[in-house]
Protein backbone atom coordinates (compact mmCIF):
# COMPACT_ATOMS: atom_id res chain seq x y z
CA UNK A 1 0.00 0.00 0.00
CA UNK A 2 1.25 3.89 -0.89
CA UNK A 3 2.46 5.91 2.41
CA UNK A 4 1.56 9.01 2.83
CA UNK A 5 3.79 11.30 2.52
CA UNK A 6 6.80 9.53 0.45
CA UNK A 7 6.04 8.15 -2.87
CA UNK A 8 3.75 6.48 -5.06
CA UNK A 9 4.08 2.64 -3.70
CA UNK A 10 7.08 3.79 -1.74
CA UNK A 11 6.80 1.45 1.66
CA UNK A 12 9.04 2.31 4.73
CA UNK A 13 12.14 0.12 5.02
CA UNK A 14 15.94 0.53 5.55
CA UNK A 15 17.43 3.54 3.39
CA UNK A 16 18.40 2.65 -0.13
CA UNK A 17 20.65 5.64 -0.20
CA UNK A 18 22.25 7.19 2.37
CA UNK A 19 24.96 9.94 2.94
CA UNK A 20 26.60 10.38 6.28
CA UNK A 21 28.54 13.94 7.41
CA UNK A 22 29.50 14.06 3.74
CA UNK A 23 31.20 17.54 2.92
CA UNK A 24 32.57 18.38 -0.39
CA UNK A 25 35.36 20.76 -0.83
CA UNK A 26 36.70 21.44 -4.71
CA UNK A 27 40.11 23.07 -3.20
CA UNK A 28 41.80 23.09 -0.14
CA UNK A 29 41.37 25.72 2.45
CA UNK A 30 38.36 27.29 0.57
CA UNK A 31 34.92 26.86 1.58
CA UNK A 32 33.44 23.42 0.84
CA UNK A 33 30.59 23.24 -1.89
CA UNK A 34 28.68 21.12 0.70
CA UNK A 35 29.37 20.48 4.36
CA UNK A 36 27.61 17.77 6.68
CA UNK A 37 25.53 16.47 4.59
CA UNK A 38 23.23 13.40 6.17
CA UNK A 39 20.35 12.27 4.05
CA UNK A 40 18.28 8.81 3.63
CA UNK A 41 16.34 8.54 0.79
CA UNK A 42 14.25 5.40 0.65
CA UNK A 43 12.74 2.89 -2.27
CA UNK A 44 9.97 4.06 -3.74
CA UNK A 45 10.22 7.51 -2.66
CA UNK A 46 10.33 10.90 -4.49
CA UNK A 47 12.26 13.27 -3.17
CA UNK A 48 12.87 16.78 -3.94
CA UNK A 49 15.61 18.81 -3.09
CA UNK A 50 15.06 22.90 -3.65
CA UNK A 51 17.20 26.04 -2.32
CA UNK A 52 18.93 29.09 -4.56
CA UNK A 53 21.14 28.70 -6.86
CA UNK A 54 24.48 27.30 -5.95
CA UNK A 55 23.71 25.55 -2.79
CA UNK A 56 25.39 22.16 -4.20
CA UNK A 57 21.84 20.30 -5.16
CA UNK A 58 23.20 18.94 -8.63
CA UNK A 59 26.90 18.53 -7.36
CA UNK A 60 24.79 16.31 -4.53
CA UNK A 61 23.26 13.72 -7.80
CA UNK A 62 26.69 13.66 -9.05
CA UNK A 63 28.02 12.75 -5.47
CA UNK A 64 25.52 9.66 -5.58
CA UNK A 65 26.40 8.72 -9.26
CA UNK A 66 29.77 8.41 -8.42
CA UNK A 67 31.21 10.89 -10.60
CA UNK A 68 32.52 12.96 -7.96
CA UNK A 69 33.58 11.61 -4.76
CA UNK A 70 33.46 13.36 -1.31
CA UNK A 71 36.31 15.13 0.61
CA UNK A 72 34.97 13.65 4.36
CA UNK A 73 32.04 11.36 4.96
CA UNK A 74 30.72 8.15 3.09
CA UNK A 75 27.49 7.84 0.57
CA UNK A 76 26.16 4.22 0.03
CA UNK A 77 23.75 3.03 -2.40
CA UNK A 78 22.20 -0.45 -2.07
CA UNK A 79 24.35 -0.67 1.16
CA UNK A 80 27.73 -0.53 -1.35
CA UNK A 81 29.68 2.52 -2.10
CA UNK A 82 28.67 5.05 -4.36
CA UNK A 83 30.78 4.77 -7.75
CA UNK A 84 31.04 5.27 -10.97
CA UNK A 85 28.87 3.47 -13.81
CA UNK A 86 26.72 1.39 -10.67
CA UNK A 87 23.68 -0.26 -12.40
CA UNK A 88 20.10 0.48 -11.32
CA UNK A 89 20.98 4.70 -11.85
CA UNK A 90 19.67 6.91 -14.26
CA UNK A 91 20.21 10.61 -14.85
CA UNK A 92 18.16 12.83 -16.52
CA UNK A 93 19.85 16.47 -16.94
CA UNK A 94 17.94 19.50 -17.89
CA UNK A 95 18.59 19.62 -21.70
CA UNK A 96 17.83 16.48 -22.81
CA UNK A 97 21.31 15.09 -24.47
CA UNK A 98 19.78 13.44 -27.14
CA UNK A 99 22.09 12.91 -30.45
CA UNK A 100 21.06 14.23 -32.92
CA UNK A 101 22.04 11.25 -35.46
CA UNK A 102 19.80 9.02 -34.08
CA UNK A 103 16.71 8.40 -33.80
CA UNK A 104 14.45 8.10 -30.62
CA UNK A 105 14.47 4.39 -30.46
CA UNK A 106 18.38 4.48 -31.08
CA UNK A 107 18.86 7.68 -28.39
CA UNK A 108 16.97 4.90 -25.89
CA UNK A 109 18.95 2.12 -26.70
CA UNK A 110 22.13 3.72 -26.18
CA UNK A 111 22.69 3.32 -22.60
CA UNK A 112 22.09 -0.93 -23.00
CA UNK A 113 24.95 -0.73 -25.92
CA UNK A 114 27.12 1.07 -23.64
CA UNK A 115 26.57 -1.67 -21.27
CA UNK A 116 27.08 -4.43 -23.48
CA UNK A 117 30.73 -3.01 -24.92
CA UNK A 118 31.60 -2.17 -21.15
CA UNK A 119 31.16 -6.06 -20.50
CA UNK A 120 32.93 -6.66 -23.60
CA UNK A 121 30.58 -9.15 -25.53
CA UNK A 122 29.31 -9.36 -28.63
CA UNK A 123 25.41 -8.65 -28.98
CA UNK A 124 23.96 -12.37 -30.15
CA UNK A 125 20.63 -13.13 -31.10
CA UNK A 126 19.04 -13.35 -27.45
CA UNK A 127 20.80 -10.20 -26.02
CA UNK A 128 19.09 -8.15 -29.76
CA UNK A 129 15.64 -9.58 -28.62
CA UNK A 130 16.38 -8.38 -25.12
CA UNK A 131 17.39 -4.67 -25.90
CA UNK A 132 14.03 -4.77 -28.19
CA UNK A 133 12.10 -5.65 -25.34
CA UNK A 134 13.56 -3.52 -22.88
CA UNK A 135 13.58 -0.19 -25.28
CA UNK A 136 10.17 -0.92 -26.42
CA UNK A 137 9.11 -1.35 -22.60
CA UNK A 138 10.93 1.94 -22.09
CA UNK A 139 9.49 3.92 -24.63
CA UNK A 140 5.79 2.69 -23.71
CA UNK A 141 6.20 4.16 -20.32
CA UNK A 142 7.22 7.60 -21.84
CA UNK A 143 4.28 7.29 -23.73
CA UNK A 144 6.76 7.60 -26.85
CA UNK A 145 5.17 4.25 -28.28
CA UNK A 146 4.52 5.90 -31.91
CA UNK A 147 7.81 8.01 -32.12
CA UNK A 148 10.60 5.23 -32.14
CA UNK A 149 11.52 6.31 -35.49
CA UNK A 150 11.47 9.63 -35.21
CA UNK A 151 14.95 12.22 -34.58
CA UNK A 152 15.18 14.78 -32.16
CA UNK A 153 14.86 17.68 -34.72
CA UNK A 154 11.11 16.27 -35.48
CA UNK A 155 10.22 16.58 -31.52
CA UNK A 156 8.59 19.25 -29.49
CA UNK A 157 10.67 20.44 -26.02
CA UNK A 158 8.63 17.50 -24.15
CA UNK A 159 8.66 15.06 -26.53
CA UNK A 160 12.85 15.08 -26.34
CA UNK A 161 12.76 15.26 -21.91
CA UNK A 162 10.50 12.08 -22.32
CA UNK A 163 13.10 10.32 -24.90
CA UNK A 164 15.55 11.41 -21.92
CA UNK A 165 13.30 9.74 -19.07
CA UNK A 166 12.87 7.04 -21.62
CA UNK A 167 16.83 6.65 -21.90
CA UNK A 168 16.97 6.70 -17.80
CA UNK A 169 14.76 4.39 -16.96
CA UNK A 170 15.29 1.57 -19.79
CA UNK A 171 17.08 -1.14 -18.43
CA UNK A 172 16.90 -2.51 -14.90
CA UNK A 173 16.58 0.80 -13.67
CA UNK A 174 15.79 1.48 -9.47
CA UNK A 175 16.61 5.21 -9.00
CA UNK A 176 16.24 8.27 -11.23
CA UNK A 177 18.18 11.01 -10.70
CA UNK A 178 16.49 14.08 -12.25
CA UNK A 179 18.41 18.05 -12.44
CA UNK A 180 15.43 20.24 -13.08
CA UNK A 181 14.73 18.40 -16.23
CA UNK A 182 11.47 20.55 -16.91
CA UNK A 183 13.31 23.84 -15.96
CA UNK A 184 13.10 24.99 -19.75
CA UNK A 185 8.93 23.97 -20.37
CA UNK A 186 6.13 25.69 -20.40
CA UNK A 187 3.64 25.46 -17.51
CA UNK A 188 1.38 23.36 -19.32
CA UNK A 189 4.21 20.76 -20.62
CA UNK A 190 5.40 20.72 -17.13
CA UNK A 191 2.09 19.95 -15.53
CA UNK A 192 1.71 17.10 -17.92
CA UNK A 193 4.99 16.02 -18.17
CA UNK A 194 4.17 15.95 -14.04
CA UNK A 195 1.65 13.46 -14.18
CA UNK A 196 3.51 11.55 -16.91
CA UNK A 197 6.52 11.16 -14.47
CA UNK A 198 4.09 10.06 -11.67
CA UNK A 199 2.77 7.43 -14.08
CA UNK A 200 5.93 5.67 -14.67
CA UNK A 201 7.11 6.32 -10.74
CA UNK A 202 3.70 4.02 -9.82
CA UNK A 203 4.45 1.45 -12.68
CA UNK A 204 7.80 1.13 -12.13
CA UNK A 205 8.54 1.80 -8.68
CA UNK A 206 11.63 3.71 -8.74
CA UNK A 207 12.96 5.68 -6.20
CA UNK A 208 13.16 9.68 -7.96
CA UNK A 209 15.48 12.15 -6.18
CA UNK A 210 14.39 15.31 -7.92
CA UNK A 211 16.98 18.65 -8.01
CA UNK A 212 14.22 22.08 -8.77
CA UNK A 213 13.66 25.78 -8.29
CA UNK A 214 9.95 25.08 -8.51
CA UNK A 215 8.42 25.06 -5.04
CA UNK A 216 5.40 24.04 -6.23
CA UNK A 217 6.49 20.91 -8.49
CA UNK A 218 8.47 19.84 -5.37
CA UNK A 219 5.58 19.71 -3.34
CA UNK A 220 2.92 18.45 -5.88
CA UNK A 221 5.53 15.33 -6.93
CA UNK A 222 7.13 14.39 -3.59
CA UNK A 223 6.97 12.69 -0.29
CA UNK A 224 9.52 14.85 1.28
CA UNK A 225 11.07 18.21 0.74
CA UNK A 226 14.67 18.83 1.72
CA UNK A 227 15.55 22.43 1.83
CA UNK A 228 19.07 23.40 1.83
CA UNK A 229 21.33 26.61 2.33
CA UNK A 230 24.11 28.06 0.85
CA UNK A 231 28.19 29.03 1.44
CA UNK A 232 28.75 26.59 2.32
CA UNK A 233 26.00 23.99 0.56
CA UNK A 234 24.18 22.31 4.01
CA UNK A 235 20.72 21.19 4.49
CA UNK A 236 18.35 23.55 6.73
CA UNK A 237 15.41 21.09 7.04
CA UNK A 238 12.60 18.84 5.27
CA UNK A 239 9.04 19.16 4.84
CA UNK A 240 6.98 15.86 4.79
CA UNK A 241 4.41 16.32 2.52
CA UNK A 242 1.20 14.48 3.52
CA UNK A 243 -0.71 14.35 0.29
CA UNK A 244 -2.32 11.20 -0.40
CA UNK A 245 -1.32 9.74 -3.96
CA UNK A 246 -2.15 9.72 -7.05
CA UNK A 247 -1.44 13.24 -7.10
CA UNK A 248 -4.50 15.20 -8.72
CA UNK A 249 -4.44 18.80 -10.33
CA UNK A 250 -6.82 19.88 -8.16
CA UNK A 251 -4.93 19.15 -5.01
CA UNK A 252 -2.75 22.93 -6.04
CA UNK A 253 -5.98 25.00 -4.92
CA UNK A 254 -5.77 23.28 -1.62
CA UNK A 255 -5.69 25.13 1.31
CA UNK A 256 -3.02 22.14 2.66
CA UNK A 257 -1.15 22.34 -0.51
CA UNK A 258 -0.60 26.16 0.00
CA UNK A 259 0.58 25.68 3.77
CA UNK A 260 3.01 23.13 2.68
CA UNK A 261 4.66 25.39 -0.20
CA UNK A 262 4.38 28.62 2.53
CA UNK A 263 6.12 25.64 4.49
CA UNK A 264 9.00 25.33 2.33
CA UNK A 265 9.60 28.90 1.15
CA UNK A 266 9.51 30.06 5.13
CA UNK A 267 12.59 27.71 5.40
CA UNK A 268 14.51 29.16 2.16
CA UNK A 269 13.85 32.78 3.55
CA UNK A 270 15.83 31.26 6.87
CA UNK A 271 18.56 29.44 4.48
CA UNK A 272 18.77 33.41 2.76
CA UNK A 273 19.27 35.55 5.84
CA UNK A 274 19.18 39.41 5.99
CA UNK A 275 20.62 40.00 2.64
CA UNK A 276 17.25 38.83 0.78
CA UNK A 277 15.08 40.81 2.27
CA UNK A 278 13.66 38.66 5.34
Amino acid sequence: MPVCGMGVGAEMSEALIQLKDVTLAFTAGTLPELSGINLEIYPGEILSLVGPSGCGKSTLLRLISGVLTPTQGKITVFGKQAAPGWPGLGFVPQDSLLLPWRTVTANVQLPLEIKGKAAGRAAGKADGEDMERKVKKALDLANLGDSGAKYPHHLSGGMRQRVALARALVGDTQVLLLDEPFAALDDLTRTQLHLELLDMQSRTGATILLVTHNIFEAVFLSGRVVVMGEKPGRILDEVKIDLNYPRLLKMIGDPEFGRLVSQVQELLAEGWGDNYGK
